[in-house]
């Protein structure tokens, strides 16, 4: 009986200091987790109560009256204790889901889609179109023929420069395409065809600075009153982003037409004309362009002017002298 009693105790013991050990243990382990989150070092060889005031002076301000088992508990939920060390799986924006995140691909070309731009390009190289291939197949074609490489800029930048390199009739008949292309960039644009004439386009107003530059450079040219003389020629049109560069030493090819022609505007004329259609305001900024070009050559043959008007005087003076003789 004694025997029994002696190992029923034992086996008591052995239990309750094993409970007390795994107490211990788990409790000194939330403390280093804890103390290494909020200090970077843990506090071994200092009791279990010093620590426990140190993390909740720092986390609290001051130490807690409760039971060291209510501390812990608290101090496990408020800084969740249990998650310290484990993984998280990083993402792009800790306040974003993951489906949030997405990557910038040029769009996949379908089979039903048509490109009547590459089309042309194609004929003016090929003399043939290739509608059933990849789009981005087809543009490297074409930027191999043209530039002897390909470019990875997306799509419509691509078919752009290929506008301006290859110069397709519909992109020729079309000022408005040409000066929103920021790769067409030329100092004077060649008119529309042979019988172009501004009246079809613009109605007269007090910005027809063409007939008077053209009739003031006539003048000076030794063909003058001939059919062939500047009078009777059309001024060639200038693209909006050479007047972009010339007055403002920069072009905005990335704006809109309507922001860049009332900027163009506001420059030149002190006024915005944005009661006209586009193809009007293009005609009337190349016209004053086109004037302010030419006024420096005008004004370079002032010398001949004076010489005129010095022979006018003598004619007068010598006419005078032979009628009082």
């Amino acid at each position: 009986m004694k025997k029994i009693i002696v190992i029923i105790a034992l086996a008591l013991f052995c239990n309750l200091g094993g409970t007390f050990v795994y107490a211990q243990t788990s409790t000194q382990a939330t403390l280093g987790k804890l103390e290494d989150s909020l200090f970077g070092f843990q506090y071994d060889d200092e009791s279990d109560l010093a620590r426990l005031d140190r993390i909740e002076t720092s986390v609290y301000g001051a130490p807690s009256k409760a039971s060291q088992s209510q501390r812990l508990a608290k101090l496990r939920k408020d800084l969740s204790a249990d998650l310290i060390g484990q993984e998280i799986e990083p993402v792009e924006d800790t306040f974003a889901d993951a489906s949030d995140s997405w990557v910038d691909e040029p769009p996949k070309a379908a089979s039903n889609v048509s490109y009547p731009a590459v089309d042309e390009l194609e004929k003016v190289v090929f003399n043939k179109t290739f509608p059933k291939e990849d789009i981005s197949v087809r543009l490297s074609n074409l930027e191999k023929k043209a530039f002897n490489k390909t470019f990875a800029d997306d799509l419509n930048t691509r078919t752009e420069r290929l506008k301006a390199e290859l110069k397709p009739q519909s992109f020729m008949d079309n000022q408005i395409a040409q000066s929103s292309n920021a790769f067409y960039d030329q100092d004077d644009v060649v008119p529309l065809g042979g019988d172009f004439h501004m009246n079809k386009y613009m109605q007269h107003d007090p910005y027809d600075y063409s007939e008077f530059n053209a009739r003031q450079n006539a003048m000076f040219n030794d063909d003058y009153g001939n059919s062939s003389s500047l009078f009777d020629r059309e001024p060639k049109k200038a693209s909006l982003s050479t007047v972009e560069k010339k007055l403002m030493k920069q072009n905005f090819n990335n704006d809109s037409m309507e922001n860049r022609l009332a900027r163009v505007e506001q420059y030149m004329f002190g006024t915005v004309f944005d009661g006209d259609d586009q193809q009007t305001r293009l005609n009337r900024i190349s016209s004053a362009y086109n004037a302010q070009k030419s006024s420096g050559k005008y004004d370079s043959n002032g010398f001949a002017r004076n010489m005129t008007t010095g022979v006018q005087i003598g004619m007068l003076i010598l006419m005078v002298l032979a009628c009082i003789l």
